[in-house]
């Protein structure tokens, strides 16, 4: 090497091969290189280090080889030359080997880590990895996990390996650990393999589109120009907060799966979760749960155990955790690894491996002491071999080539040494107070800080040191001090973090206990005053930790303003916890005169804090904050919007007390001139007259007029519309005694729209009226109309709030009349989309459900629609959208009967559900009704169906005329059970026949308003009524209407209902016409196409019901 080409060309020439077999041997014994770092003499001569002795005397050790005072003179040589040439890097064979010492006794940990990121790569079945490490500090949590990352970044070249660790004195930034991984990935996206970067960016707009800007404003360095280009998106003022956190989830969701997929495996290592906030655990949660996730990902966390305790939040999460890994199937493992403390035979290999020296007696004495004063802690024992190092108590004889202790000179002066950062603070006490300063300052920046921020803070110094004769260093050479010590390490370009928590705990201490809060207040005050408000933004958490140490009473109306601001971004990031205490923090530091002397800060911090305190459950804090807002009858009442909007959001969606939340929403209403009338009768007779005129002015507006329209920006206006968007859904929910309200809402949206310009919630205006029109008025081509206004108005608008819940009312109450079924699933499964990436999680979900309904409907794979029903419904739960989640139970247990993977058939019983254990609500129940009617015609049980028509028939849900998307099925279903059954009953005949005629007739008029998804429908009831009315000579005519329904079947798609019609054709043949061998024909052309469905329960049952016909078929 360099180094010894130096060291040889400064030696004399007689020595020069004795040093070099010296060297060698040591080096190929104990692995000993050279460095730049001094050893440290500590008053010591070198003729007294030769000598073995640290008095100077010199007469305990005589050289009697000749050999040995060459190897001896050559060094000494070497050292003095060196020291006069101070570009000459000097010998480190007297410097202990911490690089050598590895994760001596922690093989089964490393192999369990090694088979959890290989199970995870599998390429055939690729699961997610949470592995949860725990022990105490210092056993080397995060040096086993670092342990994995050569072997994740060398995996083809395509792995990823990012970090992120939570502050114990920061824990109220919330995802700090989180964002700081995936910033690490975004800056290695950037300067490692900027080639990908595009294709980053196409992938996230194209699940995100503008709202990937969310992520650009949360992830540090998403925003560089090489990462992303986006337009800004404006988030909805009257978002709730369930919408926010959904809207924050799905798109980190989406991050992380963009993500995985370029870089496989990703691993995400977390340390110090013992310090996490309770939105980074949800959020784990979630990404560990993600089923649409199938990228190879692995989640590593790292906790101190002795520090979380039943009631630790982290606990909670573990415990659900380890319930997904449970349920998953094997999507999802759970890995728990326990780091204890070394034994003495490792801590014996340790300092071994620190000394160079491979018998293990040599090194038995000094290991016993360690043992004992460390307990085997890795990074205590190693901290303590430095001291004793550096205290001059363990050195590196030059003569002999080997490292000398003195035992009881260390148990002496060990003694006091309770734990390592006690010992740490020690050694720091000894530094220069300068240096200590120094510490103390950087202790109060977290875990991990900037070179800018340091420099920020140590220049004014003198702020907080009152020691003007302290000489002032450089900032840098500081920093390389602490490197040198190995307090800090730099891991990025000018970004510098502490070497372990202990280190930093250390630090920290140094500050008296009496002054630490002030101090931290002082770092705050010179943060904040040299940033200025332009730049805080990438610290705002940091500095209001900080000057949040602020003593209790002080009144600092800019720190308020800092805690406003932290609180909104914590809000934003539904860090809901952090937003209370942030905005209580804030408000404290008001005057008393503060609503006539700061009335808008006071109201913001106000609202923000009954929010945040309503979403936590916490609902008298709430009421209080509330309540003092409301109190104040100089505040108008579109100040107090945002606090109105958290007792809604209470009252309706925690308490479900829908007539309350409609009271207030009507107060709101009037305290906005906007009043509605009084009165259930006189309000319906208004609500009635006002959709005639307004469906009229829809009518009549011409396009250009609606083209013209500018985006509304009228505050009061926007309010208004925000309330009467809650009041609508509620007055819906609440049933038919506010129908009224219901219908008043929306033509006051669509004329306030018309008047004032476009609103966020215009598109779902137009779109409700638009059904309005077709169910009051049977009018489609207006509805069409509205429908595509609807359109028009949301792309217009640009903002995703409101486009899920405008694509399901298209396309679930109009659409279906006038277009193709087949063109519907793309717009649902945007809708379902767009309502995630907005936090409409509600709508995205029943956008979803009627996807997957209209999958039956078009006749898709059972096999494939049962697949899509499990992960649909684990997505609704996991949401918390339990009413959508029931509705689709009902489809998927049918599915599973028509698929024969129940041991039922029209009983809904099974994996999916058990329907005699059911609590209905009205929509679960109505989707019972129509499952258990659609299960009773698919297996021919005509008589249930019959019976469940005329009995559940007259409930309001089911009527649904010109309803949902499945409207036109449920009514061809029922039509045929009474045609069935009048065929087979003749006795009832006349009343099963007056019933299904009215089916009948409700589709045959859907046939002649040109809906395009009912022909094959008609034509099926057409045949069903022939059978039952034909004449004598009539039978050719009923043989082509069922041929020409199952050529209309089959071409269309609908193979389900091309086999439903041989099968009907095949009982007319049997029952009516007595042609067995045709009647066996269909009957066996109905199988091949069931089982070409999916559908073997049907089989099943078939070849059960008509074996009679295969025997008769096999004598003929």
């Amino acid at each position: 090497s360099k180094n010894n080409q130096t060291n040889r060309a400064i030696m004399p020439r007689a020595t020069d091969q004795m040093f070099t077999e010296a060297q060698q041997s040591v080096k190929n014994k104990n692995n000993i290189t050279f460095g730049t770092k001094k050893p440290h003499y500590e008053g010591s001569t070198l003729d007294e280090i030769l000598g073995g002795s640290r008095n100077g005397d010199t007469s305990k050790f005589a050289l009697r080889d000749e050999r040995a005072q060459t190897i001896i003179t050559a060094l000494t040589n070497a050292t003095n030359i060196s020291k006069e040439n101070e570009n000459t890097q000097e010998l480190t064979i007297n410097k202990l080997r911490f690089n050598s010492v590895g994760l001596i006794g922690r093989e089964e940990e490393i192999e369990t880590l090694r088979v959890c990121l290989d199970r995870m790569s599998q390429s055939e079945h690729q699961t997610k990895e949470v592995v949860m490490i725990s022990g105490y500090s210092g056993t080397g949590k995060s040096t086993l996990v670092f342990n994995l990352k050569k072997k994740v970044v060398s995996a083809q070249g395509r792995g990823a390996f990012v970090t992120g660790k939570f502050n114990q004195h920061h824990s109220g930034e919330p995802l700090s650990a989180i964002l700081q991984a995936f910033g690490e990935l975004c800056r290695k996206v950037a300067k490692e393999i900027s080639s990908i970067c595009s294709e980053i960016e196409a992938a996230l707009c194209a699940e995100l589109q503008n709202e990937v800007y969310l992520l650009t404003q949360i992830v540090p360095d998403m925003n560089e120009p090489m990462i992303l280009k986006t337009q800004p998106t404006k988030t909805p003022n009257d978002i709730t907060s369930d919408a926010r956190q959904a809207r924050l989830n799905y798109a980190f969701r989406v991050f992380t799966r963009v993500m995985s997929s370029f870089f496989s495996p990703l691993v995400l290592c977390l340390d110090d979760l013992q310090w996490a906030d309770k939105s980074s655990l949800e959020l784990i949660q979630l990404l560990a749960s993600d089923v649409h996730n199938k990228n190879s990902i692995m989640i590593i966390g790292c906790y101190r155990s002795n520090e979380v305790g039943a009631s630790h939040i982290l606990s909670s999460a573990l415990c659900n955790l380890l319930d997904m890994s449970t349920t998953s199937n094997e999507l999802l493992n759970m890995t728990q690894i326990e780091l204890g403390n070394l034994g003495k035979k490792e801590v014996n290999q340790v300092i071994m491996a620190l000394l160079s020296i491979d018998e293990e007696s040599q090194t038995d004495s000094l290991a016993s002491i360690c043992y004992r004063r460390t307990m085997g802690n890795p990074f205590f024992l190693l901290e303590l071999v430095k001291l004793l190092e550096e205290e001059g108590l363990l050195y590196f004889h030059l003569g002999l080539f080997q490292w000398k202790w003195d035992k009881d000179n260390i148990v002496s002066k060990t003694a006091s040494t309770k734990n390592v950062v006690d010992m740490l603070q020690g050694k720091m006490n000894k530094l220069s107070q300068e240096v200590r300063a120094f510490l103390q300052c950087i202790s109060c920046l977290g875990s991990s800080f900037t070179l800018e921020t340091v420099r920020l803070i140590w220049e004014h110094q003198n702020l907080i040191c009152t020691d003007s004769s302290t000489v002032k260093t450089g900032t840098e050479k500081l920093l390389a001090t602490m490197m040198e010590e190995s307090y800090l390490e730099k891991y990025e370009n000018n970004k510098f973090r502490w070497t372990h928590d202990n280190v930093e705990q250390a630090a920290s201490s140094l500050i008296e206990e009496g002054s630490c809060a002030s101090f931290r207040s002082s770092i705050g005050e010179i943060w904040y005053r040299e940033l200025g408000e332009d730049n805080l933004e990438p610290f705002l958490f940091e500095v209001a930790n900080l000057v949040n140490n602020t003593a209790e009473g002080v009144i600092n109306t800019d720190y308020a303003k800092v805690n406003l601001k932290a609180a909104k971004k914590a809000r934003d990031n539904s860090a809901f916890d952090c937003c209370c205490n942030y905005a209580s923090k804030g408000i404290s530091m008001l005057p008393s005169t503060k609503w006539t002397s700061e009335p808008v800060l006071t109201v913001k911090l106000y609202s923000l804090a009954a929010e945040a305190e309503g979403v936590l459950g916490h609902h008298s804090k709430m009421e209080n904050y509330c309540s003092e807002v409301l109190a104040q009858k100089s505040i108008p009442t579109l100040e107090k919007k945002d606090v109105y909007l958290a007792q809604l959001h209470r009252i309706a969606n925690a308490e479900l007390r829908y007539e309350h939340a409609i009271k207030l929403c009507l107060s709101i209403s009037k305290d906005l001139g906007c009043r509605f009338p009084r009165g259930r009768v006189t309000g319906l007779m208004k609500a009635l007259v006002s959709v005639c005129r307004t469906v009229k002015m829809v009518k009549q507006t011409p396009v250009e007029v609606l083209e013209s329209l500018s985006i509304a920006t009228n505050p009061s206006k926007l309010a208004m519309m925000s309330i009467m968007n809650r009041l609508s859904e509620w007055a819906y929910i609440a049933g038919e005694k506010h129908i009224c309200l219901f219908l008043l809402t929306i033509t006051k949206a669509v004329q306030m729209t018309l008047t004032h310009g476009l609103f966020e919630w215009s598109s779902v205006a137009y779109a409700n009226i638009g059904w309005l029109s077709l169910f009051l008025m049977g009018d489609v081509d207006t509805a069409q109309h509205a429908g595509e206004c609807a359109l028009q108005m949301k792309e217009r608008c640009g903002s995703e709030a409101g486009r899920a819940r405008t694509f399901l009312d298209l396309h679930v109450f109009i659409f279906h009349h006038v277009k193709p079924l087949h063109l519907f699933s793309k717009p649902l499964l945007e809708g379902c989309q767009s309502g995630m990436r907005s936090g409409e999680k509600a709508h995205a979900m029943w956008c979803l459900l009627f996807h997957v309904v209209l999958l039956y409907m078009t006749g898709k794979p059972l096999k494939s629609i049962e697949e899509q029903c499990q992960v649909c419904i684990y997505h609704m739960v996991e949401l918390k959208e339990e009413e959508q989640a029931s509705c689709l139970r009902m489809y998927w247990q049918l599915f599973l009967n028509l698929m024969g993977s129940s041991n039922s058939t029209v009983e809904l019983k099974g994996k999916a559900m058990e329907e005699n254990d059911r609590t209905f609500t009205d929509p679960s129940h109505a989707s019972f009704v129509v499952a258990k009617i659609f299960a009773s015609s698919h297996f021919g049980e005509y008589e249930l169906g019959a019976h469940l028509v005329i009995k559940e028939g007259a409930k309001r849900i089911l009527k649904l005329k010109g309803g949902v998307i499945h409207a036109m099925t449920f009514l061809f279903h029922r039509s045929l059970c009474m045609y069935a059954m009048a065929r087979k009953n003749k006795t009832k005949k006349k009343k099963y026949m007056a019933q299904a005629k009215r089916f009948h007739k409700e589709l045959t008029d859907s046939l002649k308003n040109k809906n395009p998804n009912v022909r094959h429908y008609a034509s099926l009831l057409d045949a069903e009524y022939a059978a039952l009315k034909r004449k004598k000579n009539q039978d050719n005519y009923v043989r082509k209407l069922y041929t020409d329904t199952i050529t209309m079947s089959a071409r269309g798609g609908y193979v389900h209902d091309a086999a439903l019609a041989h099968e009907r054709f095949a009982d007319f043949l049997l029952n009516e016409s007595g042609d067995i061998q045709e009647a066996k024909y269909h009957i066996e052309r109905a199988i091949q196409r069931y089982t070409d469905w999916g559908a073997m329960g049907i089989v099943k049952h078939l070849n059960n019901k008509y074996q009679y016909v295969f025997a008769k078929s096999s004598n003929h």
